[in-house]
């Protein structure tokens, strides 16, 4: 830990980024923030405005413009940078945008000799933490990318309003890609530890209601993009939670896009799994049991990132 305190640097301050830095400010974790954006105007405009919140907190931020150079002693990277979602259908639209932006920040972050934590939200977030592992050389468990823990929030969300109750009640999870092939574990919802299918008995089709509330955790974000041109809210308080078990060394189990090395029978990629997040990044994946329909889908999804990562590669061997 940085001996003058918790200091973040954050790369990236669009919609997500901003966001990000705003809850950051808020929750009192850091005790510096640099941000660094290619439009500078909008890094030292995020800069004083946050500086301004930062003074009606209980725990107050030192906020600045941030350059590379700040790397060198951070406690944690954060990369929130990205291409406009506004027009996307499809976050692969993203792969060879993001892969070229992380060709062009992460070697000024490794040159100024970072050792630490990269958390990152860029989309596709799957893809690019393999990316970022590539081009960083840092051990797998130091990248640690969003994965699908708002995904996660989404399934709990519906789950909650179903049964009226209250979120922090509910237990449940979305494992593979962020994406279109996620995967809603059904076989795992709990409320209070009491298996879901036990609070779905007035419904009358029950399979049609679970399609439907997986194919809602896929399409809200596309409804949100269509409404306001990006999701950032949701993200950034995930990111927050991530922070906080990273800075603080809480050992929490947090959805997140882990490099798989045979667990849930895959390997040699990153996708949305539970693990324990701590000082050490990404410490260990948790392997739950799953059904063999969530293990078929899941196969089928770490398949598609796999061919999806070979997009960024074209890139790489540029």
């Amino acid at each position: 830990m940085n001996k003058l305190g918790r200091k973040v640097v954050l790369i990236g301050s669009g919609f997500v980024g901003s966001s990000y830095a705003y809850a950051l400010v808020n929750s009192g974790l850091a005790t510096t923030l640099s941000i660094i954006d290619i439009e500078k105007d909008k890094a030292v405009a995020d800069v004083n405005d946050l500086m301004d919140a930062s003074c009606k907190t209980e725990s107050p931020t030192l906020v600045k413009e941030g350059v590379y150079e700040d790397c060198k002693d951070a406690d944690l990277v954060v990369l929130c940078y990205g291409n406009s979602q506004k027009n996307l259908t499809n976050r692969l639209d993203d792969i060879k945008i993001a892969t070229r932006m992380v060709l062009d920040t992460i070697p000024k972050v490794m040159e100024n000799g970072y050792d630490g934590i990269i958390l990152l939200a860029t989309n596709p977030v799957d893809v690019i933490s393999k990316v970022v592992q590539k081009v960083s050389g840092l051990p797998h468990n130091k990248i640690v990318g969003s994965g699908t823990n708002l995904d996660t929030a989404r399934f709990i969300q519906y789950l909650a309003k179903e049964v009226t109750c209250n979120p922090k009640d509910v237990e449940a999870y979305v494992i593979g890609e962020h994406g279109n092939s996620s995967v809603a574990l059904w076989s795992n919802a709990r409320i209070k530890g009491i298996s879901i299918d036990k609070f779905l008995d007035n419904i009358e089709d029950e399979d049609k209601f679970k399609e439907e509330v997986s194919e809602n955790i896929r399409d809200k974000a596309f409804q949100i993009i269509k409404g306001k041109g990006a999701t950032h809210f949701g993200i950034a308080n995930c990111l927050v939670d991530f922070t906080r078990a990273i800075l603080l060394d809480e050992k929490r189990i947090i959805m997140t896009s882990a490099y798989l090395d045979g667990e849930y029978n895959n390997k040699g990629l990153y996708t949305g799994v539970p693990a324990v997040i701590g000082a050490n990044g990404c410490e260990k994946i948790l392997e739950m049991e799953i059904s063999d329909k969530e293990q078929e889908m899941f196969d089928k999804s770490c398949k598609d990132l796999e061919e999806n990562y070979k997009l960024a590669e074209e890139v790489l061997d540029e």
